[in-house]
């Protein structure tokens, strides 16, 4: 199939149709990705199915398969269960060719992920940083992966702590780095594109992709080494007017903890009170496997420390929620690790102080997932326009 990702570039899907497409164009185009998206959601679509559901003749519909098959998106797989008549061929998406590579950053570690058209894993590869990971590190890791499957890689998101705003890394406490052109930096190695997430705003589309209804807004608090926000509407991240939406790590939000000094030189912060380092000591970080960390929890003092940090969350969530009035409140990251008793300690220090007026929503921990989902599905969707990745999927 060489040669396929230079075809797929040139057609109604390459990042410069946009100017080029007349009204016709984009009506093909439209179609090409309802088709797409149909095909990409149930595992038993036919030619004659595609065209009940979209109600397009017959010849539309074969000709808009022939076209995804020919690009490299969509495969004739075995025949469907009859119906009466003569059974179909399914379409299915080409899990074996096209693929979109995630990079999850961490402080001392860089995951870098592929993942096929559905969202299985193909490929994962963890590289360690013992004295931290640097922007030349991550752009060395996604180059060599890259060129490990020519033509094969639609376009690559990068995941990192801190402020991002799609192309640069403007501030992140955690790695030390400040303005790193991340972007730049990764596209010298692997000339594609390229999008950048911060960690909350990537683990919060995790979180979208279940969703089984439109219109779900949802605030998302994420907790590991740092702590940091996010809320989206119907999967969409709300990224603020400098792209610093979220960014709660540093602020104060009083109560017990506004004494606690913070490693940014400030007093109260609620990552210095409930970030899972302050909860559990310096012998975390966001690599520790889980059995470590239940060890840590089970120390002196950690019980103490747990419900200080709970109730610094169960406040900022107070503010946030009635700022936002979201449908759900999740909490992502590392902190399910803590359990059950840190749950109902967020849950009942929400509910005791809430405001009036303010609105009561459920409170959970995030669906047990692969955190490159989110991620891989925003990046997807932006090359193809089409979010096709299903939780289901995952290996």
């Amino acid at each position: 199939m060489q040669g396929t990702r230079a075809r797929l570039e040139r057609s109604v899907f390459g990042g410069g149709a946009e100017g080029l497409l007349d009204g016709r164009g984009k009506i093909r185009r439209d179609h090409l990705r309802r088709a797409l998206a149909l095909i990409g959601s149930d595992d038993s679509v036919t030619r004659a199915s595609l065209a009940r559901l979209t109600g397009l003749t017959t010849a539309t519909t074969s000709s808009l398969v022939n076209e995804l098959i020919a690009l490299g998106l969509v495969v004739e797989g075995e025949q469907a269960e009859s119906t009466g008549g003569k059974p179909g061929t399914r379409v299915e998406l080409n899990r074996a060719y096209y693929v979109v590579c995630v990079v999850i950053v961490r402080a001392q570690s860089v995951e870098a992920v592929l993942l096929d058209l559905s969202g299985a894993r193909v490929l994962t590869r963890v590289t360690t940083y013992a004295s931290g990971v640097q922007p030349a590190d991550v752009a060395r890791v996604t180059g060599e992966l890259v060129r490990e499957f020519p033509d094969r890689v639609l376009a690559v998101c990068l995941q990192s702590p801190g402020v991002t705003d799609g192309a640069v890394v403007r501030e992140s406490v955690l790695l030390g780095w400040r303005d790193v052109p991340l972007a730049e930096l990764v596209r010298a190695e692997a000339d594609l594109p390229i999008v950048i997430l911060n960690d909350a705003d990537g683990e919060a589309l995790t979180e979208s992709v279940f969703d089984e209804a439109a219109g779900v807004q949802r605030l998302v608090l994420r907790m590991g080494e740092g702590i940091g926000a996010a809320v989206t509407i119907d999967g969409r991240v709300l990224p603020g007017a400098t792209n610093r939406a979220g960014e709660i790590g540093h602020v104060a939000f009083g109560g017990n903890g506004s004494r606690v000094r913070c490693r940014c030189g400030g007093y109260g912060c609620i990552e210095a009170v409930a970030s899972l380092t302050a909860i559990l000591g310096p012998d975390f970080h966001d690599e520790l496997e889980p059995e470590g960390v239940q060890a840590l929890l089970r120390a002196d003092g950690a019980e103490e420390r747990m419900l200080l940090g709970a109730e610094s969350v169960a406040a900022a969530l107070r503010i946030l929620s009635g700022l936002t009035d979201p449908h759900e409140i999740v909490i992502v990251g590392r902190a399910p690790l803590l359990g059950e008793p840190f749950l109902t300690a967020v849950r009942s220090g929400f509910e005791q102080n809430r405001p009036k007026g303010t609105a009561s929503p459920p409170i959970r921990f995030a669906h047990d997932s692969d955190p490159a989902l989110g991620p891989g599905r925003h990046v997807l969707g932006s090359v193809l326009g089409v979010a096709l990745m299903r939780p289901s999927a995952r290996t």
